[in-house]
Parts: C-alpha cells; sequence; structure tokens
C-alpha cells in the first residue's frame, strides 16, 4: 500500500510542477507564505531558492503566521493583489486558503499535509490527503517542496538541508504503523531522504534518543535525558567527557549503543516501545562545519526556536536564510546570532515548561484523564508554542494520562490557541485532527492535525471568562464523540 502511494504521489508532483512552472512564468510580483514552523520555514527556503535561482524573479517577498486567523487578518490588512502570484506553503486552512483563492484565483499555488484544504481548488493544491494518503507520517510540506523544486532544475546539494529538518522538526517519522522498532522517516519522506543519501549529502545513523548530543558532551546530554540518565549515567566513559556525539569515531558510538541494550536486555526491557525511546535515527548532514547544523532534529528545534517564540522579525528572517544558504551556516558572525537568540529563546521556554509544569491538573472524564493547562496570565506564551509545552507535559508526565490539552489567550490580539495530544488512538474514534476540525468548525474556530496531534483557535472571545468556556468545551466535545 505504502509503494502505492508513493507512485501515486510521485506523479502528482510531476504534474503540480509543471502548473507551478506555468504560474511563474507569468508572474513578476511573488509572495510565498508559510507556517511558524521547521516544515513551513524548510518549505518557504526551498520555494524562495527555486525563484530566485531557476526562475530569476527580483521582487519576492514572504510571510508566515503561527494561524488560520494571523492569515485571515492580513489579507484584510494589506493588498495581496499587488502579487502576481503566492505560494502557499505548510498552512491548512480552508476557509482562509478559499479567501485566498477568491482574491487572486489560478495564481495561488499550495503545498501542505494538513486536513483542511479547500476541495473546489484542488487542481493547484498539492496535499497527499487530497489523492487519499491518510498517514501523518508520509509526506509533508518540505520534502513535497524538494521534489518539485528538484523537477524544475533545482540541484540537491543547494536544499538538501531544509528537506530533512522540515520533515524531522514536523515529527514526520514514524515507527508504530511500520516494521522499523526505531523512529525513522517513512513513507515518501523516505523516496527524497534516500535520493538525498545517494549522493552523500546525508547520512543516516542509529543513536540514542536524547537531545543535544552534538552540541554538548554525550556524558553531558544523557544526564540531562530522564530516562537514560537513570538508566544510563555511567555508560558513557569518562574518557568521552570532553567530547560530543560528533566527535565520536564510529566504533566508540557502537559500544555505547550495545552496553545500552545488555543492559536493557539484563533488566528484561528489550521490546519495541522501550528501544523506540531509547534510539532513534539521526539524520546528519556531512558538510555542515558547525554543530548547531550537523544533525537534522537539533537543527530543526533550532529553527523552531527562532520562528516560534516571539523573537521578532530578525530572528525569522536568520532562520529562513541560514535554510536557504549554506554560506551563511559557516559564517561565524551568523553563528554568533544564532547562539545570542538561543539564549533569549531557551529563557523563554523554560519559564513557559516550568508555568505548565507547575499549574496544570487532572481532570477525569468518563475515566479518561485529562492534563490540562490554560496560559491566562498577563504575559502569556505565544500561541505558537502551545504545541510544544504540550509535548513537554506529556514527555515529563511519561503518558500516563490520556489526553493532554494545553491552551493560551492572548487579551490583546483575543486569541485563544489549544493544542492537544492523545496517547493511544484508541481513545477515539477516527484521527484527533479530524475530530479538532469538526469541533472548531462547529464552535466558530478554526482546526486540523494528524492522527496523535490537532490544535485549534478562536478569535472574538472578548475575555478570559469566555476563553476559558472555550477551552473547555473543547475538552469535553472531544470525549463526547
Amino acid at each position: 500500500m505504502e509503494e502505492d502511494y508513493v507512485k501515486v504521489l510521485s506523479k502528482a508532483v510531476e504534474r503540480f510542477s509543471e502548473i507551478l512552472r506555468d504560474i511563474m512564468e507569468k508572474a513578476h510580483r511573488i509572495l510565498i507564505m508559510g507556517h511558524n514552523d521547521a516544515d513551513g520555514y524548510s518549505s518557504m527556503a526551498i520555494m524562495a531558492l527555486l525563484v530566485e535561482k531557476i526562475f530569476r524573479k527580483e521582487s519576492i517577498h514572504w510571510m508566515s503566521f503561527d494561524s488560520p486567523a494571523e492569515l485571515f487578518r492580513s489579507l484584510n490588512n494589506f493588498n495581496v493583489k499587488m502579487y502576481d502570484s503566492v505560494i502557499v506553503v505548510d498552512f491548512g486552512s480552508e476557509d482562509e486558503l478559499r479567501a485566498l483563492f477568491e482574491i487572486l484565483g489560478e495564481r495561488v499555488f499550495v503545498i501542505d499535509h494538513h486536513v483542511s484544504y479547500p476541495e473546489e481548488y484542488k487542481e493547484y493544491v498539492l496535499n497527499p490527503r487530497m489523492l487519499g494518503v491518510e498517514t501523518d507520517s508520509f509526506a509533508c510540506s518540505s520534502t513535497l517542496s524538494y521534489s518539485i523544486a528538484k523537477l524544475l532544475g533545482l540541484s540537491p546539494k543547494s536544499m538538501y538541508a531544509p528537506s530533512i529538518v522540515g520533515a524531522v522538526g514536523d515529527v514526520q517519522y514514524d515507527y508504530e504503523d511500520s516494521e522499523t522498532v526505531v523512529r525513522a522517516l517513512v513513507g515518501y519522506n523516505r523516496l527524497v531522504l534516500e535520493e538525498l543519501k545517494s549522493h552523500g549529502l546525508v547520512v543516516e545513523e542509529i543513536a540514542p534518543n536524547v537531545y543535544g548530543k552534538y552540541q554538548q558532551t554525550v556524558r553531558e546530554a544523557i544526564n540531562k535525558y530522564g530516562l537514560c540518565s537513570k538508566l544510563f549515567s555511567d555508560i558513557v566513559p569518562e574518557r568521552y567527557s570532553m567530547k560530543s556525539w560528533h566527535d565520536l569515531k564510529v566504533d566508540e558510538k557502537a559500544s555505547i549503543i550495545m552496553k545500552i541494550i545488555e543492559r536493557i536486555s539484563r533488566m528484561d526491557l528489550v521490546k519495541k516501545e522501550v528501544l523506540s525511546e531509547l534510539f532513534i535515527y539521526d539524520y546528519i548532514f556531512p558538510y555542515e562545519k558547525f554543530a548547531h547544523f550537523h544533525e537534522a532534529k537539533e537543527f530543526s528545534t533550532l529553527i523552531n526556536n527562532l520562528v516560534r517564540l516571539n523573537l521578532g522579525k530578525g530572528a525569522r528572517s536568520l532562520a529562513l536564510s541560514i535554510l536557504k544558504y549554506k554560506h551563511l551556516r559557516e559564517d561565524l558572525s551568523i553563528l554568533r546570532q544564532v547562539e545570542q537568540y538561543l539564549k533569549e529563546a531557551n529563557k523563554k521556554k523554560r519559564e513557559y515548561y516550568k508555568r505548565a509544569k507547575e499549574h496544570a491538573t487532572q481532570l477525569v472524564i468518563n475515566d479518561v484523564k485529562v492534563l490540562t493547562f490554560m496560559d491566562t496570565s498577563e504575559s502569556p506564551m505565544p500561541p505558537s508554542v502551545t504545541g510544544s509545552v504540550t509535548n513537554f507535559l506529556m514527555s515529563v508526565d511519561r503518558g500516563l494520562r490520556d489526553i493532554y490539552v494545553v491552551g493560551t489567550y492572548e487579551r490583546k490580539r483575543d486569541i485563544l490557541k489549544i493544542s492537544i495530544r492523545i496517547s493511544s488512538e484508541d481513545l477515539i474514534k477516527g484521527t484527533i485532527g479530524e475530530i479538532i476540525k469538526e469541533i472548531a468548525r462547529e464552535m466558530g474556530g478554526e482546526g486540523g492535525g494528524h492522527k496523535f496531534a490537532a490544535g485549534c483557535e478562536f478569535t472574538g472571545l472578548r475575555d478570559e471568562k469566555n476563553a476559558k468556556k472555550v477551552f473547555y468545551d473543547v475538552i469535553y466535545k472531544i470525549l463526547s464523540i
């Protein structure tokens, strides 16, 4: 079945590349719009490179959005008709995209993989779901953008990093619906990965599932990670105390992995659920000079930090630039800018995570355990990070609850953003993404998502009391379906 989907999608990519070629040949002023995350920015970077290098367009502008409401406000606040064409990437928002099509007609081109899209404009929307591919981890906007750009003449060497950074940043690896024990890119994402591997632009290798191991010493990274620090803090030899995972030789990496496997074997813990938590496939870019850009997961986290934490337009511009141009990733002055922004980002994230952990509360509804947190403080977390905070709560809780829901309400913009994660697909009928899409629409908002993750947004609530009511109404509606 997966091979059939890859063939269907590959044919669709060929057809859509010609549609984009026709649009670009007639356009002069181009706007590229995308989602405020690693997949959105990676896709925007690839499209911008394509427009610059292949179609030689000089008037290129870009905008990114956290949410459908932001896109809708933008359509009302600036004259989108000044552009000959708009390319939208990684943004599934049926009503807002429909409004954009109604303004510009056949000059709009969309690359997306979410559940919400305007069916009547399907000839200009490349979305696997419109072709019957419902698997969340099958394809993302960055790998689809890569394939279209390659067919139109852009070299893989110029865009290897954003294609994989986007996929990994969008958690596009899978193991539950495939034979692999360790999380890995699958489906159409795998097709792109294998092509880049064949060019020597990406290396895939199994490694401990520990964030920061390329930028810190191995001992530091493992000691900071919950499960690993409890079970394996003594496994990394003292002589590696000054080395990152990148610095280790192949046999040294293999030795650490074997010691971890030997220990969990003695503990009778060699099972898929445990192995998938302890190990992951890393996607390494061998031609990258600095540690921040050497491995896709850590690179994608960097991008998400730059674009999702309200660090300003400068941080977002920097994110797009380092995804587009390899030479900037080798510039020490650029690296110093990145590190300065990351200090600010990490400070903010620690604050949001601490707030959520200290104030999260449990609801029990029909024997379903729901861990919730809604930020209504004077300086609430930005809507773009509710997903990260929800993932954090789920991680520290070890998935002991059934559903995790995090919301934030911004009084100034009158926006309520809610992110939802479920620990098992057996909890609900259908996918949480489809359910949230319907609930949000019924309640006057916008929503969508994937199999285990979803989000929705509401505006026009006027005050905190109404926002809280909507927040809890969404939760009860999820469990009433």
